[in-house]
């Protein structure tokens, strides 16, 4: 099943992604996705650049987690789930063949709107389970993990409670143990699905601030309902909305002080200005 698409209003930007490690470059063109036959996502067309931070915004039922899904094949898991369309990893589709998925989600992370960490699996391990998981070896596991989490910025919150249980943190020390546990592999993209919606502020500022601090080495992507963060954290805006019976499509992408400032289109105005959504 197929089916071609156009935007007109959100053209690919120039991307020079760097070969190799360090932060990617993303593409998604044409990007359509069906669950058991309903068309949800048509026509999605974006680049989000390396080493930048790309929001994507928009009311719930757009589609927002189902494209986001699909930038690391998560969405091939679920049954009944068809595709259309490419996504690029530095020039590489990473839908072509010649990516295993388990490969693509090595380079392009995912940090969810729950968090998840392994309750049983202490701090420590915790960090380092991707790296199992994926059968990768590091020299020095110890420094490893005091990089991740204070990339993360939780080192100085728990370098004393390495060995006490993932689970026994609070919910925005666990949701900032599951970034450092995907930094920990490395990946040249961080996918994260609302990582602060059920956090206070002050665990949100200390993500966001994490944010900030991560974005020359890994190219992040987030989809957030909260307008203020988008604004805060992000270079590059992307509003997507689905009419009733109709499939999610981006009204308008481009800079973040743009979509802000002086959107192009109506209907992105209304919505980061509140008057609906």
């Amino acid at each position: 099943m197929t089916l071609t698409a156009t935007n007109d209003r959100n053209t690919v930007s120039d991307v020079q992604p760097t070969p190799g490690t360090g932060a990617a470059g993303l593409v998604a063109r044409e990007v359509c996705a069906w669950f058991s036959g309903r068309l949800v996502l048509e026509g999605v067309t974006l680049a989000m650049p390396r080493s930048t931070v790309t929001a994507l915004i928009g009311p719930s039922g757009c589609g927002k987690s189902t494209f986001l899904r699909i930038l690391n094949r998560m969405h091939e898991l679920v049954p009944g789930a068809q595709l259309a369309g490419s996504v690029e990893l530095d020039g590489t589709d990473i839908y072509a063949g010649r990516l295993r998925a388990t490969d693509t989600r090595r380079n392009i992370g995912m940090v969810f709107q729950k968090p998840n960490p392994f309750p049983a699996m202490s701090i420590y391990d915790n960090v380092l389970s991707g790296l199992k998981f994926s059968r990768i070896s590091v020299s020095d596991r110890d420094a490893l993990v005091e990089v991740s989490l204070t990339k993360a910025g939780l080192w100085n919150e728990v370098k004393n409670r390495m060995r006490e249980l993932g689970g026994a943190l609070s919910g925005g020390q666990q949701q900032r143990l599951c970034i450092a546990r995907a930094l920990a592999v490395e990946p040249r993209v961080l996918l994260m699905d609302e990582p602060c919606s059920a956090l206070d502020p002050t665990s949100t500022a200390r993500i966001e601030q994490t944010i900030a601090d991560i974005a020359d080495e890994v190219t992040v992507v987030i989809v957030t309902h909260n307008m203020q963060q988008a604004q805060r954290v992000s270079d590059v805006c992307a509003f997507f909305l689905a009419a009733e019976n109709e499939p999610g499509r981006i009204i308008e992408a481009g800079p973040t002080d743009v979509i802000f400032g002086s959107p192009t289109d109506e209907r992105t105005s209304d919505y980061v200005h509140g008057r609906f959504g």
